[in-house]
């Protein structure tokens, strides 16, 4: 999982201005440190699952929050993943027409859904924010952590998707010259 990997350099010919390639550095770190966040999530999820079935068969220990530890790792796995399927543009959008529309109308819609994103995105920041200042008086059962980690990845990961979505309207505004959003394949029918 190499940083260069993940975007690939512009065609011949079509080098990005030095002011851009500045701006897009930062942003591919960004989106590798996300999904580096999600292979750990991951690895906690499969420590704790598997560790507890090796403990209920074989070790019988008396560490019984196994699922607890799980659950906040899909939790944060769940929401970065979330963030990194924009960037991706392998989130799922539910098309019936826009096929049908032309090239120009197509953008448009893209353009309104991404906004809708972005508008969900915001509002589940603000509320997340509230939930977050709650459950820091709330202790997960049998470890020493509050419910402010779980909320902790809801702000996490939607800010990190409104970053995204930021970042593809101004590199759709801008013609794509920003060099900034995740680059569109040939499997993208959705734009």
């Amino acid at each position: 999982m190499s940083v260069a990997e993940d975007v690939p350099a512009p065609p011949a010919g079509q080098g990005r201005q030095a002011g851009h390639s500045l701006l897009s550095l930062p942003v591919r770190l960004i989106a590798w440190a996300a999904k580096a966040s999600v292979v750990v999530a991951l690895a906690v999820v499969l420590a704790f699952t598997v560790g507890q079935v090796a403990d209920r068969y074989l070790l019988k220990t008396q560490f019984d929050t196994y699922d607890q530890f799980a659950r906040i790792g899909l939790v944060w796995l769940t929401f970065l993943g979330m963030a990194i399927g924009v960037r991706e543009r392998a989130n799922i959008r539910i098309e019936l027409l826009s096929h049908f529309l032309p090239a120009g109308a197509q953008r448009v819609l893209s353009l309104v859904l991404d906004l809708v994103i972005l508008a969900v995105s915001v509002f589940l920041v603000v509320k997340g924010w509230q939930l977050l200042e709650i459950g820091a008086f709330q202790a997960i059962m049998g470890t020493a952590l509050s419910y402010d980690v779980m909320y902790g990845a809801l702000l996490a990961g939607m800010i990190l998707l409104a970053f995204f979505v930021v970042l593809r309207l101004a590199d759709a505004l801008a013609g794509g010259r920003l060099g900034v959003d995740a680059p569109v394949t040939d499997h993208d029918d959705h734009h």
